[in-house]
């Protein structure tokens, strides 16, 4: 908006350019903008390099890199046919734990004909659970101006772009590794506790494999440990699209049984999505999802029989509606979806009890309860259904730029989440019941030369 006077153009004297000259003047005195054409004067705004407000739309971008270079986010979802199951109701109120629960059916049978219902009602029972958040942060801080001078890279754009990547890996880190029910790791003595730690319970966890020709080992019974696994033939306990079934029929005839995954396209989806938590886009396929290592896949193609890798490649090419779920994927066998996957849990015994040879640590978590046989190298594959893992929101990525030694600018990205597995505790109890849709598998692997 602006504002002059002017006479009248039926004054005496007034001319065009007369007034022009006057505004030019004005110009001159006030710093006003003159441009033929269009007299205005404007007031700029701008921000200064570390004004918060500037940051804003970095924040969201950093968010966006890192879920979109996550294996998870298209299996990421706030309803129940997830493989996990986004909570963001901290990130409105304050508050460092999450208490979900859920929905137990009513186990009585009613009553029949002319029945009393008095003395037989059902119990509502809810399970309950608690998940709480922790930060994780990171940060950048450039060398100084002379360091920048002599580089062509900018130290902002560089900034965003690492800490992008760590903040994917860092969140898909503790994701897998909560899955496969582990343990935090520390940095700079520093305890990370993002992951709400908790070992498979007893009946979600199978130690055991198959042969080449597909003959499960030990009857059919798990060894019960890591130890008794890698103690007996290596052979006989290879990963194989038999115990792949046996696995299957376990989480089916679970309680409460294990339901499919719906997974979504995350090639077509919106950005927005992305930002708002929604994580949504094309509904591709109803399945189990399962994780292994390339090395349980190097034995998949080794099977022979029935159940060989080239018998299964002549099925997938028949399946056509369930072809797009493909990409990435490795193989489509029983209503299961198997990826090979980097960041498997391996563990090789070398004759002691470092936190390398074993999976189960003790109490301190300065050793293994549970070693590997010496030589012997044993994969934990993952076998997921819907609702298997808890994801909390406290704080979505944001980032703070500050100056170390007034001129040398630092760039710190934090968050506030929790990551754990879904397991309730049993009605009107804080103790923990089964697993709610993880089933793992430890089997021997043969490490290439």
């Amino acid at each position: 908006m602006f504002i002059f006077k002017c006479r009248d153009p039926l004054d005496s004297g007034f001319t065009i350019q007369s007034w022009k000259d006057s505004v030019i003047k004005k110009q001159k005195e006030c710093g006003t903008l003159f441009s033929p054409g269009v007299m205005m004067r404007f007031v700029a705004t701008s921000y200064a390099f570390t004004d918060p407000r500037a940051q804003t739309v970095w924040s969201l971008a950093v968010f966006a890199y890192g879920l979109q270079n996550n294996f998870f986010t298209g299996m990421m979802g706030k309803d129940r046919n997830s493989l996990i199951h986004v909570n963001t109701d901290l990130l409105t109120r304050k508050g460092g734990t999450i208490i979900t629960q859920s929905r137990q059916p009513l186990d009585n049978v009613g009553v029949g004909d002319d029945g009393n219902t008095t003395g037989n009602e059902g119990q509502i029972r809810r399970r309950n659970m608690s998940t709480t958040v922790h930060e994780r942060a990171n940060s950048t801080v450039s060398a100084g101006r002379l360091s920048e001078q002599l580089t062509a890279s900018d130290f902002r754009e560089d900034s965003r772009t690492d800490l992008g990547e760590w903040l994917s890996e860092a969140m898909e880190d503790d994701i897998s590794t909560s899955a496969a029910g582990l343990y935090n790791v520390n940095s700079s003595s520093n305890a990370i506790q993002t992951i709400n730690e908790s070992y498979p319970t007893s009946d979600r966890i199978y130690y055991g494999g198959q042969t080449a020709a597909g003959v499960i080992s030990n009857a059919g019974v798990s060894f019960g440990t890591d130890l008794l696994l890698s103690g007996d033939t290596s052979a006989s306990n290879r990963f194989g699209t038999t115990i792949m079934e046996a696995i299957k029929r376990r989480m089916i005839a679970a309680t409460p049984r294990f339901r499919p995954v719906i997974v979504r396209d995350v090639s077509k989806m919106n950005p927005d999505d992305v930002r708002s938590g929604k994580f949504s886009g094309p509904v591709l396929a109803k399945i189990f999802i399962v994780l292994i290592d390339p090395l349980q896949i190097k034995d998949i193609r080794a099977e022979t029989g029935d159940n060989s890798w080239k018998v299964m490649q002549q099925q997938a090419n028949i399946r056509g509606n369930l072809n797009p779920i493909f990409t990435g994927a490795e193989f489509y066998h029983d209503g299961m979806l198997v990826f090979s996957y980097d960041r498997i849990h391996r563990r090789t015994g070398a004759g002691g009890t470092t936190l390398a040879e074993g999976f189960l640590l003790n109490a301190g978590k300065t050793a293994t309860d549970d070693r590997v046989a010496s030589g012997r190298t044993v994969a934990r594959s993952l076998f997921m259904g819907a609702q298997a893992i808890h994801f909390g929101w406290a704080l979505k990525p944001a980032w703070t730029e500050d100056f170390v030694d007034n001129d040398k600018p630092k760039i710190k990205v934090a968050t506030i989440y929790g990551v754990k597995r879904i397991n309730y505790n049993a009605h009107g109890t804080s103790s923990a019941t089964s697993d709610e849709s993880i089933y793992v598998l430890d089997t021997e692997v043969s490490v290439d030369a």
